[in-house]
């Protein structure tokens, strides 16, 4: 190299990051009904698939969701969604102080007849993921 100058590059911290400057959550969402293939049936504008997605865009900006899988035995059951910010534990119904994630949970579960198949999911769970890049 030109006058003896060396590049040195610094060494990152093992440690979970964005890089667009915004705190992430990742939420996991299992529609819990053994059977319904959501990704065949449920997709539509009216299914219930959009329709929990409503209630999480209700209080939080939702900037990426993954396909649905497997919940390890039903095809199409399980997503991930992404949401902008963080969200601890606070009293989102007004009353129960609880995690954003039970607080979903709550709200999807009142759901018994959603989208086009009228979709029960009072069975559904959400539970807040966890490692990179999200906030829990």
């Amino acid at each position: 190299m030109a006058g003896g100058i060396t590049k040195v590059n610094p060494t990152l911290a093992n440690t979970s990051r964005t890089f667009h400057g915004k705190t992430i959550m990742g939420l996991t969402i299992d529609l819990a009904v053994n059977g319904t293939n959501f990704s065949t049936t449920e997709m539509g504008p009216l299914g219930a698939v959009q329709e929990v997605l409503s209630i999480v865009s209700q209080t939080a900006t939702i900037i990426g969701m993954s396909a649905l899988r497997s919940d390890g035995s039903n095809a199409g059951q399980v997503f991930d969604v992404l949401i902008e910010g963080e969200f601890g534990t606070d009293t989102y119904d007004g009353s129960a102080s609880e995690t954003f994630a039970a607080d979903m949970e709550d709200r999807i579960q009142v759901l018994t007849s959603a989208g086009v198949g009228n979709v029960n999911l009072s069975s559904a769970t959400v539970a807040a993921m966890t490692g990179f890049p999200y906030y829990a």
